[in-house]
């Protein structure tokens, strides 16, 4: 057997090696690191429990992700040429001996539905009690009419940032974690009873808190406290399961184990903060967004970040210090929500400064050494890159954020002056629109289609998403250019935002929702436009120049119908092997295939840029 063009796997020495296995009809075929997961359980359904021992059974179902193995095996940190080995002993075994097991994300539907449940719940109360409400009271505070009838603004505040910080986020964040974490550890969810009761202790304590905004004491201050018990319980089921999860298998070389478990924590300080809050110590409500922000969400987010970043998106951040980074990011979050704490009774101002500081810094360290910003290589094979932008651009909305807020609240105590309340308020909208949402919407678009083995229902809906969203934060800046002396005409245009806010949580429910009830086709493969047929090019590539399956069919390549040959054969063998098996003449046919690609170069190219 000749080695397959263009094989380079980083992942191991001999990680692209072609493994032989007998096919239909006897037919020698290859198993190797360009086909995809999809492709492989398609043509070889035994290998299902192979898929699930490594953790890569949900890396793609039986409808998508069309991307290569070799991307889901550095993923998830294991040895290419072990699993290929693995791959091809179980292909070989009698399809009457093989262990009944379905293919792709089928096998484990328990899991599929928890997920899917976390997800509706949090989208359901972004688009209600969140981005909805928001935009109300946004046009409320900016605009001189009423668009909040009879419900006090105080209260609207209370539902609104409660459904979308613990209601959106949260459950968003749980409902990956408990997908995504048992399957970076190659081991079961511990407790999935107790992390389903965490869904419904933390549902249940964001529309309880929402509806107790709303009525009349005392049923309300009850409905408060209830709600505000529940996420405390949430808190602790959800960091137990996690922990346990976590426990099971060998530490990633990223470290991000203790970047998640240090996020749980963080939530059950917000949600203690939260009951003491709703026990009558409103006071301590500002600090349970610092808590719930930049010690819960942002450390769930940075931890997965430096996990699957580096696969996905092609960076390296270094691995050296790294415990040192996330100490020091945690220590900065515990001096800033210490003193958060600490000014519901007292102003201290000289320790809010230093507090500030050391956010701001932190955090911007952290930003530093994930690369986001860096030179990056592409990575293997036709995988989606769509996501990409969201997160570069979270991540610069976070600096903004810290800038906004610790940093400008430090400036603000050396210079003598109180804190600008509009830049206050840009800065955290900036942190919860411009960074955590956009990082739930970038990621989710990348994974949720990898998890759920569907294609994503329109990438250029999620790219209209990705403006209207960032269209949302820049508007919303405007109250710095107010706070900072800028015309009072701009004021009234702030309350675009809302609209625009909601109009992006609309864009992204409906993308995930289509996608999740298996709307999506399949994307052009990119690169395609890049083809120059040859005598050395793999079957497979041409395959990719619309017309050249009919064409190479008519010239005598008949087997190339069978959707198994095309999956396997198609990608180890070359166009002049083909040719001298099939006694074609290659020069000929190779000139046939490059006017065919002549000819739909220019809808390729389209196809592609879609």
């Amino acid at each position: 057997m000749l080695p397959v063009k263009g094989d380079d796997c980083r992942c191991g020495q001999h990680a692209r090696e072609e493994l032989p296995v007998a096919g239909a009809a006897g037919a020698p075929v290859r198993i190797t690191a360009r086909l995809t997961v999809r492709e492989i359980l398609a043509a070889w359904p035994v290998t299902a429990a192979v898929f699930d021992t490594h953790g890569l059974l949900g890396c793609g179902g039986p409808e998508g992700p069309d991307e290569p193995l070799e991307l889901f095996a550095r993923a998830h940190h294991v040895d290419v040429a072990v699993l290929l080995a693995e791959l091809q002993a179980a292909a070989l075994v009698p399809a009457a001996a093989a262990p009944e097991r379905s293919p792709g994300p089928s096998a484990a539907p328990a899991a599929a539905a928890r997920y899917r449940r976390f997800i509706a719940a949090s989208l359901a109360f972004a688009l209600t009690f969140g981005a909805a409400l928001g935009a109300l009271l946004l046009a409320n505070n900016t605009l001189p009419y009423s668009f909040l009838g009879g419900i006090s603004a105080p209260a609207a505040r209370t539902a609104h940032a409660h459904a979308q910080v613990f209601g959106f986020a949260a459950l968003f964040i749980m409902g990956v974690a408990y997908h995504a974490i048992p399957r970076m550890k190659s081991a079961p969810l511990a407790a999935p009873r107790l992390a389903a009761a965490s869904f419904w202790l933390q549902a249940g304590g964001v529309l309880s808190i929402a509806i107790g905004a709303f009525a009349a004491t005392p049923i309300g201050a009850a409905a408060r406290l209830l709600g505000a018990a529940a996420l405390l319980a949430a808190a602790l089921a959800f960091g137990w399961v996690i922990d346990r999860t976590l426990a099971s298998g060998a530490p990633a070389p990223e470290r991000f184990e203790p970047w998640v478990r240090a996020g749980c924590a963080w939530l059950v300080v917000a949600a203690a903060l939260t009951l003491a809050a709703a026990a009558g110590a409103s006071a301590l409500q500002p600090a349970v967004w610092e808590a719930a922000l930049y010690g819960f969400a942002a450390s769930w987010i940075v931890g997965f970040s430096f996990r699957i970043l580096p696969a996905f998106m092609g960076i390296a951040p270094s691995a050296r210090g790294r415990g040192r980074v996330c100490a020091a990011y945690h220590a900065a979050v515990a001096a800033w929500v210490g003193v958060a704490v600490v000014q519901a009774w007292w102003v201290v101002l000289p320790l809010r400064a230093v507090a500030g500081v050391a956010m701001a810094a932190a955090g911007a360290l952290v930003v530093w050494r994930l690369h986001i910003f860096a030179a990056r290589e592409a990575p293997p094979g036709a995988v989606d890159r769509g996501f990409e932008k969201f997160v570069a651009a979270a991540y610069a909305w976070l600096l903004v954020g810290l800038l906004c807020g610790p940093a400008w609240s430090a400036a603000a105590v050396v210079v003598g002056v109180p804190m600008p309340a509009l830049v206050l308020d840009f800065g955290r909208h900036a942190v919860t629109l411009g960074f955590l949402t956009q990082m739930i919407i970038g990621i989710a678009t990348r994974i949720i289609p990898v998890f759920s083995g569907k294609n994503l229902w329109s990438p250029r809906w999620r790219e209209a998403t990705f403006y209207v969203l960032n269209a949302a934060v820049l508007v919303r800046g405007l109250q710095v250019v107010v706070e900072l002396g800028g015309p009072e005409a701009a004021w009234p245009w702030i309350a675009l935002s809302g609209v625009l806010g909601l109009a992006a949580f609309a864009g992204f429910a409906l993308n995930l929702a289509m996608t999740l009830a298996g709307r999506g086709t399949a994307p052009a493969r990119p690169g395609v436009s890049m083809v120059t047929p040859s005598a050395d090019s793999v079957v497979a590539d041409l395959l990719t120049i619309p017309g050249a399956l009919d064409l190479l069919v008519a010239r005598g390549f008949a087997p190339l119908r069978n959707p198994l040959m095309r999956a396997t054969m198609a990608h180890t063998v070359t166009l002049g092997q083909a040719c001298r098996m099939r006694g074609v003449a290659v020069e000929a046919l190779v000139e046939e295939l490059r006017a065919l690609a002549r000819a739909v170069g220019s809808d390729t190219t389209s196809a592609d840029a879609a």
